[in-house]
This record gives C-alpha cells, structure tokens and sequence, in this order.
C-alpha cells in the first residue's frame, strides 16, 4: 500500500502537470481562434450594415429607371461613400446592367445566384467581371427591387493569420451554405454553423470557433489545425511536467515519511492494541523447597497478522517512549482476568505476577484499576502480585504512596530485576516491599568464577535483614537450584521448571 501510495504521489502530479498543459494549451488556441471568429464577423457585419444601407437609399428613390444617369450618380455617390463597397449597381435577368461605374450596354452576365437568404437578398460568391479581369467578386442582390452591391469576395477575410494553414470563413445559417472561406473547410463544421449559436470545439483535428452573426443570416468560422495545440502543450509541459515531478517528489517524500510514521512501533501498537493480537504467557514461581508451583508470572507477547512474534524487549520500550505503556498494562490486566479468573477461584493460594511500568505506579489511576479486576474476576488481593523495577521508583514520593495503597488492598509488591539499577539499597530501605527478585545475570554466576560471583550471596543476605521473600530469575540448572534452595532463597523461576506457557498448560501442570 506504501508503495502504491508513493507510485500514486509521483505519478498524479505529473499527469495533472500534463493534464494541465493540454488544458492551458487548447484554451489558448481556442482564444485564439475566437479571436480570429470575432473579427470575421465585425468585417462581415459591417460590410453587410452598408451593403442594407444602400438598398434602401437606392429603393428610397423610387427610381423609374434604375440605369437612369441620375440613378447612377446615385449609385456613384454610394460607392465613394462606402469603405466596404467596391461597385453599386442594379441586377436584372442574371445581368448586371449598370452599376456606379456606369451602363454597361447588354449587360455582364454574372450567373445563377448561388442561393438566396432568408431577408430576400440572392448571394452569388464568386463572380468575375470584365472591368476587373481574374479577381472574384460576391454580388448581393435585393431580389424585390434589383439593386445589387459589389465587393471583393475575400474582403471580410482579410485577416491577418498568425499560422498559415488556419482557416476561417463565413457560412449562411439557413442555407447551410458556404459563403467564404480561406484555408482548408470541412463539411462538418456546417452543422455546428447551422445552429446559430457561439461555438467552441476540438473535434481531434480542429479547434473551432463559430461567432453567429446577430443581425444578419450568417456565422463566421475560425479553426486552428491539432499541430499548434499539441506543440502549445508540449512548451506548456516544458514548464508544468518538471513542477509536476517537483510536486510529486515532495508528496512522495510526505508520504515516505507517513508510512514510516504508520509502520513505526508506536503505530502499530495502537493497531495491535485495538485488533487485540496481544496475548500472555505464563511462567512458573516454584517454592524451592517443597517444589510447589507458588504462582507465575504473566508475560505478555504480540503475534503480528502475519503471525510473526515480536519480542518485548523491542516492543514494551517503544510502548514506553510512545506514550502507549498504560495501556498495555490495561491490556494485561484485561488478559488476566480472561485467562485465569477460574483458575485463582480454584486455587486462591495460586498468584499471578502482573508487571508495573514506571509510568503505571506514577498514575493516580492504577490503584482503581487493580482494585476493578479483582472485583471483575471474581478473586482476593492474594492472588495476585505486582512487580516493578528500579526505574519505577525514581519519583521517590510518587512511588510510595502508590505502593502503599496496593500493599494496603492485600496484594503483594516486588523489586523486579534487583542489582541491574542505581541506588537499589536506597529503594529497598525506602519502600515498603514484600518481594525482591535476583536478576538472572547474577544467577548465572553461581558455580563460576565470574568477579560478580560473590555479588547474589550479599543481594541473599540484604533481602533476608530486611525480611523479603526472596525470587531468583533465570534458574536453568539443578545446580543453580541447589545453591539457591541452601542459602536460603524461597522461589525460583526459570527454564528448569518451565518456559512461559499458555493458560491452558500451565492450568493442567498446575493440577498435576
């Protein structure tokens, strides 16, 4: 999930780098090309506005004879009047008779119109005339009265292109007809022309910009060849790809260092507390001379999902520096109380020692909390004995009221790990205690010539003059056991009698 989740912080700001250059670079050409639409159609409408201007001051006159020379001059004063206008003149019988440039006998043929709009006015696109050889002209023609303008037919698109293979032109709505062009056309673009509506598309091939005319029967077109959108998103990506990867590198990093916040030990003790993989085992306290099983010592351990078992040596310290100690000795408790509440009730001379963290005997709390799991489980204060080392006692003041309020409910206190601490006298002179431990490193001392060897005989004297019961830690030979059992130590506990075992073999062995 790491990993993936490290893949998906690299590679999502990368993709919306890239996303956003094609995004940024079709709205650029698509301003580009509206731009471009825009000015098409204020060239078209403003040559439309004096091509409807004419016809009506020509039809105003009521002419007798539209070629008349009076007419004509007419017809002359219009042309020069107008910057959109090459020619005015009058249309009769596919023939243009006369114009502002004056009779033209017979008249010039100018053809079939090309269609006719919607306001009555035929439109012949490309017309040639013998006063103007090889240039083609759009004639528009009032069909009602004859009058005719003349412009040049690429004039409304005379624009300049920044690209030479764009195109834009102008369509009839109605007719579905193409009016102008310049550049390449595609049939296609008729439809969204037809609907009249300002328009932006990219059909894979062409950006399209429509701009309907709003007066007039008519839409202007622009269109910007795919090319120049792709080679805007590549100068895009150039710019936004290395800020995506930047972005992605840094969100990888985050995530990187949430995962490792997630897999830390802390982290997975809150999982591990709350999914309930910590379980205990259970290791035998035998009264050296009778050979009497006097109690055991609940040990707790924590089985992964993938059933790995890790050990408490990493994980009760990391409980300790992550703030998570108390509440593994909740657990503990919780555990005991499910484990062997019978089994006390069955053997009330029977005890089980429940370790006590530094941070258990300076809480206000574990006093109410001991108090509540013998009330749970359904047992005395004699059945149950809670063991705690040196460091516990540090907060001298703290300490001892707490271990005088648990001695006082009946349940007995022990020195854990004795010897391996600082000042363990003082603590043993200032605490009222009923147990002390012998740390298995000086039991392993007996009957060798190890310098510390003559240490475990004082640590036996000192706990005698102040009245402890005396454990000794780590019994693994018979020899050991001899030696204890002579100086007078009254319980060990060690691999010689039992490892920690379930609650299941320890209450079979126990009846045993």
């Amino acid at each position: 999930m790491a990993m993936v989740a490290g893949l998906i912080a690299i590679v999502a700001p990368i993709l919306a780098a890239l996303y956003l250059a094609s995004s940024q670079s079709l709205d650029e050409e698509m301003a580009r090309a509206a731009a471009l639409a825009v000015e098409v159609l204020r060239r078209s409408d403003e040559t439309s506005n004096q091509i409807s201007a004419a016809f009506e001051k020509l039809e105003a006159a009521h002419a007798d004879d539209p070629c008349s020379l009076t007419n004509i001059e007419r017809m002359r004063e219009l042309d020069l009047g107008s910057t959109q206008l090459q020619a005015v003149g009058y249309v009769a019988n596919n023939k243009l008779m006369c114009s502002s440039l004056g009779r033209h006998g017979a008249g010039f043929s100018v053809g079939k119109p090309d269609y006719v709009n919607a306001s009555g006015v035929s439109i012949r696109t490309s017309v040639k005339l013998p006063f103007a050889p090889g240039m083609p002209f759009t004639i528009a023609t009032r069909e009602q009265s004859g009058y005719a303008a003349i412009v040049h037919r690429d004039r409304a698109l005379d624009v300049a292109l920044y690209r030479p293979d764009m195109s834009i032109g102008l369509a009839g709505r109605s007719s579905r007809e193409l009016i102008l062009s310049r550049g390449p056309f595609q049939p296609e673009w008729l439809e969204g022309i037809r609907q009249g509506r300002k328009g932006r598309a990219f059909d894979g091939k062409y950006v399209l910009a429509t701009e309907p005319s709003e007066k007039y029967d008519y839409t202007a077109y622009a269109a910007v060849p795919a090319t120049y959108l792709h080679a805007g998103m590549r100068r895009a990506a150039l710019v936004l790809v290395p800020v995506g990867i930047a972005a992605g590198l840094v969100l990888a990093l985050a995530v990187f260092y949430l995962t490792r916040q997630q897999l830390s030990l802390p982290a997975l003790l809150r999982v591990a507390l709350r999914a309930d993989e910590f379980f205990l085992l259970y290791q035998p306290l035998v009264d050296l001379q009778s050979g009497k099983w006097h109690g055991a010592e609940a040990l707790i351990r924590w089985r992964r999902p993938d059933g790995e078992l890790l050990r408490p040596d990493l994980f009760i310290p990391a409980a300790e520096e992550g703030g998570l100690i108390r509440q593994l000795t909740q657990k503990v408790m919780a555990l005991v109380v499910r484990d062997v509440s019978r089994l006390l009730q069955r053997h009330p001379d029977f005890h089980v020692g429940i370790n006590l963290s530094p941070a258990d005997l300076h809480s206000d709390a574990i006093v109410g909390e001991l108090r509540n799991m013998l009330q749970t489980a359904g047992i005395g204060p004699g059945s149950i004995m809670v063991e705690a080392t040196e460091r516990g006692f540090l907060q001298t003041e703290h300490a001892t009221q707490t271990i005088k309020d648990i001695r006082a409910m009946g349940i007995g206190v022990a020195i854990d790990d004795f010897g391996t601490g600082y000042s363990s006298l003082s603590y043993l002179t200032t605490f009222e205690l009923d147990y002390l431990k012998i740390d298995k490193s000086f039991v392993d001392t007996i009957g060798t010539e190890a310098a510390t060897s003559q240490v475990i005989l004082h640590i036996i004297e000192m706990a005698k003059s102040l009245n402890l019961r005396i454990i000794a830690e780590g019994v693994e030979t018979e020899a050991q056991a001899q030696y204890l059992r002579e100086h007078g130590v009254h319980y060990a506990q060690g691999w010689l009698y039992g490892k920690p075992m379930p609650i299941g073999e320890l209450a079979s062995r126990l009846a045993a």
